[in-house]
C-alpha cells in the first residue's frame, strides 16, 4: 500500500475503495475483479487509485491487514477471566465483520490469511498457558505444540461454522470449541514429563 497523509479525502477515498473491492467480492471472483470494476463501483477516478494503491493486489493486502489488526486489537483487550483461547471474543468480532471476513477469507491471500491468523492466535495462547498455569513443572508436550493445536482447531472450526453460514450463536460455538478441544488439552498439561 503506498503511503500518503491520512486526511480526509484520503481516508475516504480509502473507505470507498475498500467497500467496492468487498461489494465485488461478494458477487464475482477475485481473479475476474479488474482495477476498473473497482473504480467504477467505488466512483473515483483512475490517477486517484493510484495514487493510493499499486493494483487490485494492493487493495486486498490492505483490507486483509487491516482486518487482521481489529483481531490484534481484540486479542490484546481480552480479559484474562475468560481462558486460554480467546474464542468467544474471536467469534463475535468475526460475526460482527463476517462478510469481510467471508469477502478476504476467499481471496489470494486466503492462506496467508489464516497462517497469520494462526500464528498470532497460537502466540496469544501461549501467553495464556504460561501465565495461567499454577503448576510450573514441564509438561510432558511443550507448551508451543499445545497452543498450535488449539489455535489450529479453533481456526478450523471457524472456517466450517463461516462456511456453514454460522447456524449457531457465538455463544454456542464458544461452547462446542471448549467442549471439543480444552479437555484433552487440560489432561495433557498436568501429566509432566519424566
Amino acid at each position: 500500500m503506498k503511503q500518503d497523509k491520512q486526511d480526509r479525502r484520503s481516508q475516504r477515498t480509502r473507505q470507498l475503495v475498500s467497500s467496492a473491492m468487498m461489494e465485488l467480492l461478494s458477487e464475482k471472483r477475485y481473479e475476474a475483479i479488474t482495477v476498473q470494476d473497482i473504480l467504477d463501483r467505488a466512483g473515483i477516478g483512475r490517477t486517484t487509485f493510484y495514487s493510493h494503491y499499486y493494483d487490485k493486489e494492493d487493495v486486498h493486502a490492505a483490507m486483509m491487514e487491516q482486518m487482521l489488526d481489529g483481531m490484534s486489537q481484540q486479542l490484546s483487550e481480552r480479559h484474562t477471566g475468560h481462558g486460554i483461547v480467546p474464542s468467544l471474543e474471536l467469534f463475535q468480532h468475526i460475526q460482527q465483520d463476517h462478510k469481510h471476513f467471508q469477502a478476504l477469507a476467499g481471496g489470494p491471500t486466503a492462506e496467508r490469511l489464516w497462517e497469520t491468523m494462526q500464528t498470532a492466535l497460537g502466540r496469544t495462547i501461549e501467553q495464556s498457558l504460561i501465565t495461567t498455569r499454577k503448576d510450573k513443572k514441564v509438561p510432558s508436550i511443550p507448551l508451543t505444540v499445545v497452543s498450535s493445536y488449539l489455535a489450529g482447531a479453533f481456526l478450523n472450526l471457524l472456517k466450517w461454522w463461516l462456511k456453514s453460514g454460522m447456524p449457531y450463536t457465538p455463544e454456542e460455538m464458544d461452547e462446542i470449541f471448549r467442549q471439543l478441544a480444552l479437555p484433552g488439552v487440560w489432561a495433557t498439561l498436568q501429566s509432566q514429563s519424566k
